[in-house]
Order: C-alpha cells, then sequence, then structure tokens
C-alpha cells in the first residue's frame, strides 16, 4: 500500500506481472543491490524476453538508484553491466522453436 502511495503502482513492463513497487520492495527489505539482480533473479524479464528487459531496465535503474542514492557513475555502470549481462541471452527475436503456439518472427 504505502509504495502504491509512493507512485510505484504500474507494471514494469506491458503484459508481464511485475510491478514498480517490488523493485523497491526488494531493494528495501531484500538486499537487492543491482540491476542485474532486479531483471533476472527477482523479475526473471531477462529469461522471458531480453526485449522487454532492455525496454524496462531504464526505469528499474531510476527506481534502484533512488532506493540506493547511486551518483550518476553507479547509474551508468549499473546500465553497461545489465546490457553487457542481456547480450548473454539469446533475443526473443531470435528464438527458433516451434511449440505449436507461437511463430517465428
Amino acid at each position: 500500500m504505502l509504495l502504491q502511495m509512493e507512485g510505484l503502482g504500474k507494471r514494469l513492463a506491458h503484459g508481464y506481472p511485475y510491478l514498480e513497487a517490488e523493485v523497491a520492495y526488494c531493494a528495501r527489505n531484500e538486499y537487492c543491490e543491482s540491476a542485474v539482480d532486479s531483471i533476472a533473479r527477482r523479475a526473471r524479464l531477462a529469461f522471458l524476453d531480453t526485449d522487454v528487459a532492455n525496454r524496462a531496465l531504464p526505469h528499474v535503474i531510476e527506481i534502484l538508484a533512488a532506493e540506493h542514492r547511486w551518483d550518476k557513475a553507479r547509474w551508468k555502470a549499473e546500465m553497461a553491466d545489465v546490457k553487457a549481462f542481456l547480450e548473454t541471452f539469446k533475443s526473443s527475436k531470435n528464438a527458433q522453436f516451434d511449440d505449436g503456439k507461437h511463430r517465428a518472427r
């Protein structure tokens, strides 16, 4: 409730259940100290869709930076770390699978 009052009630990405408030909560209460931790381990977006994770990344870092009082250098370092981390995953655009439900792009 408190986090919603702080204006953190929106979803991080359309089509996924993860909320802005979860990023702040994890930073405050669960020792989430990095954007990689938030994107990959808490919200699991890196594993589900790297394109969505990339789009959510600036906002995730903005929330974490406010919670942890990061300076601009740390903000940039976090952005670079997550971008490098996401490069290790195959982009959803390049995925080659046929599960009968999804069509190749």
